[in-house]
């Protein structure tokens, strides 16, 4: 009896998905992408803008393998990944077995689940070409930017759509900061009594003006009105108590995963879409058959199943109670306008495997990540928790103080997704009253200075990248890794900042080849991608249009990039003395040889100026 061939990515993958079909199934792994554009030519024709395809390095095994098993195989079922580079690695893998796309089926599931797996064998469709059309379009794009400018960069140095971007917001931040000059601000407080209670009140108008952030910004207007409050009785004018609701935070996407991962876990992007894969390929519990326990990592929608919703439910009116379950499951929208909301936010598969019951089959990083995927979902899916603030103002003639406490009065979600909110004054007497007056036991005075904007991390990169709608799910963990393996970003304290190098690739990119770092036009670029998918634009023409553009700025940069990168990898390597070239005019520079350092033209090869080193110039280099 002849069995049916069924083709994912990975053999993890492989392994669950087989152990629910059976023995009719055989499953094969193409171990990622098994072809691609080439690795040693530009490979696309940039007339008609058709790629040339090269089966990858160390494939050839696999596709014999699986042009074997099709020749015997009753049907071929390609069940690679639901997103676009899924769609594409199943039309590849259909290409290199010669096969049309009629004479294969596309199976595609969210979770790796029996319930799952069999619906989609059930219902096959055809591979969607309009999905393969917009991955081959970002391919290409990314070669044409990538192989036109990177060249020009000198070795080792690259350019991307993406990566660029995420480098030009480094080094603008970057420069943001080293431009920043603090300017000092005070804050006015009074340390009051009300029947035995000490609290602190802090001055927020003054004849009825607030004053504005950050705070009181003249030394001498501070201690005028210190002088003046001493003298004044503070009186009571409004007390009131106002409760309001906060909802859950939706189930996780993958970009709210990187973040929360990497603030919370301290996980870099790489590690947790790892570990998130693992996840969702399978794992062994103790049957010793592997069981996929969350769904599909790469997502840009927080929707939810109705199956998934119903299940939660349960879970949480049987170990929670009726008040923490919504009258009705709560609707999440995603963030992103071209969101796919076919595809499922990032959840468990099963609500009843909590992380208690999986921990001792989980490594402890998988256990981490399991436990805050299954503890956002099902908080999502909880009443909002209710706080109540006490506000208390007053008045010292025609200074306005003000001090509040909050509390949360009813958990509802953070039973189980803990938050911590400002409680304030918690000193504030629950019986104070207006009219009341208090006493003044001391007047307090903050001196601060307004703070540089923060270095991004990982987490509020891929925020910033997210809110202007630049790249998608699959490219944010790479993108960090090209940064830190070009050298152009390093890493401290768990926040990016920008290598000499990128600042030099930075700024050339802003002088000749402004669009691709735009933010604004990146994004457009990501929209139109995304119309191709739907069927709504020709992936050709997005193309060429793009490629007309490029062009000019391309030829620009050609003739005149070399000079300016050299400039400024000099600057990079060299030391300078202070003292300029008599021949050229240019800097003196300390270079180093086999023979030891000596003085010459920052000019070289062109001025080949050069002169002993003296030991003062010497020892003023080693003391810089």
């Amino acid at each position: 009896m002849k069995k049916k061939l069924v083709i994912v990515e990975s053999p993890a993958k492989a392994k669950t998905v087989g152990y629910i079909l059976g023995s009719e199934y055989m499953v094969r792994a193409t171990l990622g992408h098994i072809r691609d554009l080439p690795e040693d030519k530009f490979g696309v024709d940039l007339k008609s803008f058709t790629p040339e395809y090269k089966v990858l390095p160390g494939k050839g095994k696999i596709i014999a393998h699986l042009k074997k098993l099709a020749q015997l195989a009753e049907s071929i079922y390609l069940a690679t990944d639901e997103d676009r580079e899924g769609e594409a690695i199943a039309w590849h893998t259909t290409s290199v077995l010669n096969k049309n796309i009629d004479e294969v089926k596309r199976v595609a599931f969210h979770e790796i689940t029996r319930q799952a797996v069999l619906e989609s064998f059930e219902n096959p469709r055809a591979i969607d070409m309009n999905l393969v059309a917009s991955q081959q379009a970002r391919r290409i794009l990314d070669r044409i930017v990538g192989y036109s400018i990177s060249p020009l960069l000198g070795k080792r140095l690259s350019a991307g759509r993406v990566q660029s971007v995420a480098l030009q917001l480094i080094v603008t931040r970057e420069k943001e900061i080293q431009n920043f000059i603090p300017q000092p601000y005070w804050n006015i407080k009074v340390v009051v009594e009300y029947k035995g209670k000490i609290f602190e009140l802090t001055l927020v108008s003054i004849n009825n003006e607030k004053i504005l952030q950050p705070g009181i910004t003249k030394r001498e207007d501070v201690e005028r009105y210190v002088n003046e409050i001493k003298n004044l009785p503070i009186v009571v004018s409004e007390v009131t108590k106002t409760k309001r609701n906060m909802g859950p935070f939706p189930p996780f996407i993958t970009s709210s995963l990187q973040q929360e991962a990497s603030t919370k876990l301290k996980f870099s992007v790489s590690k947790t879409m790892l570990i998130a894969q693992q996840l969702y390929e399978g794992i062994q519990l103790e049957k010793k058959t592997p069981v996929g326990l969350i769904t599909y990592m790469r997502t840009d929608s927080p929707s939810v199943s109705k199956i998934a919703q119903n299940q939660a439910a349960k879970f949480i009116l049987e170990h929670f109670g009726k008040e923490y379950l919504p009258e009705k499951p709560p609707y999440y929208v995603a963030k992103v306008s071209n969101a796919q909301e076919a595809h499922e936010a990032i959840r468990p598969t099963y609500v009843n495997f909590t992380p208690e019951k999986l921990e001792k089959y989980l490594q402890k990083d998988q256990f981490a990540l399991y436990k805050m995927i299954w503890e956002r979902f099902i908080s999502s899916q909880m009443n909002p928790a209710e706080t109540e603030t006490l506000t208390v103002r007053a008045n010292a003639g025609d200074y306005g103080f003000e001090a509040f406490k909050s509390k949360i009065i009813f958990d509802g979600f953070t039973k189980l997704w803990k938050i911590k909110i400002d409680e304030g004054e918690k000193n504030i007497p629950e019986d104070i009253i207006s009219g009341e007056k208090l006493e003044i036991k001391e007047v307090k005075i903050e001196e601060k200075k307004t703070l540089p904007p923060p270095r991004y991390t990982e987490a509020s990169l891929i925020k910033t990248l997210e809110k202007f709608g630049i790249g998608r799910p699959s490219t944010y963990a790479p993108t960090i890794n090209t940064l830190l393996k070009r050298k152009y970003v390093k890493k401290e304290k768990r926040t990016f900042i920008p290598e000499k190098l990128g600042i030099t690739v930075s700024e050339i990119l802003s002088r000749y080849f402004p669009d691709v770092i735009n933010v604004q036009f990146t994004a457009e670029m990501e929209k139109e991608l995304d119309e191709i998918a739907e069927g709504k634009k020709q992936w050709k023409q997005v193309l060429e249009d793009f490629y007309n553009s490029f062009k000019n700025s391309l030829d620009k940069a050609s003739a005149e990039i070399g000079l300016t990168l050299k400039e400024a990898q000099t600057e990079n390597t060299v030391e300078k003395i202070g003292k300029i070239c008599p021949k050229c005019g240019n800097a003196l520079v300390i270079r180093k040889s086999k023979y030891g350092k000596f003085i010459g033209c920052s000019n070289f090869p062109k001025c080949k100026y050069t002169e002993r080193i003296n030991k003062d110039v010497d020892n003023t280099s080693n003391r810089s």
